[in-house]
């Protein structure tokens, strides 16, 4: 069980090729700084920190039951999980809550194809590649690999 666990917070696909996770790294990188760039924005305000009204107000629209709860879980996710993207420390967890988060921005909230929808859109897919792929060998979870659990013996 620990072993599953462990493969899940800190596995990917191994034995890539240097170019595909050269390409993860930049992948992983540029979908974490912009996910915080942008909720920093919103996060982060000069009247006071935390998901502003009109925030609330549209994940109220979308039908959440608690929508201050699911606010403040969506800009979370968003800011931190694009540190935890950057740094490739934990990547698969932190890459699907904001697939999760930015595809219900993508399909809930933007029903049609703006500049913000396409962007949710964006990094819906960004996101859910990085969730199924792992992060790369260029990443805290790759060193985390070799400090896992130990394997259980081959029988003989």
């Amino acid at each position: 069980m620990k072993r599953l666990l462990h493969q899940v917070l800190f596995g990917g696909i191994t034995g890539n090729a240097l170019t595909v996770d050269l390409g993860l790294a930049v992948l992983r990188v540029a979908a974490g700084l912009l996910l915080c760039l942008l909720s920093r924005g919103i996060l982060f305000r000069p009247d006071g920190w935390g998901p502003p009204a009109w925030f609330v107000d549209h994940v109220a629209a979308l039908g959440f039951p608690a929508p201050a709860g699911f606010a403040w879980a969506a800009l979370l996710s968003e800011f931190f999980g694009g540190l935890l993207l950057v740094a490739g420390l934990l990547t698969r967890p932190a890459a699907l809550l904001n697939a999760v988060t930015t595809g219900v921005a993508a399909f809930g909230h933007h029903q049609q194809p703006t500049a913000d929808g396409l962007s949710a859109l964006a990094f819906c897919v960004m996101t859910g590649v990085l969730a199924v792929a792992g992060p790369g060998r260029y990443s805290l979870d790759a060193l985390a690999r070799w400090f896992g659990p130990p394997r259980a013996p081959r029988p003989q």
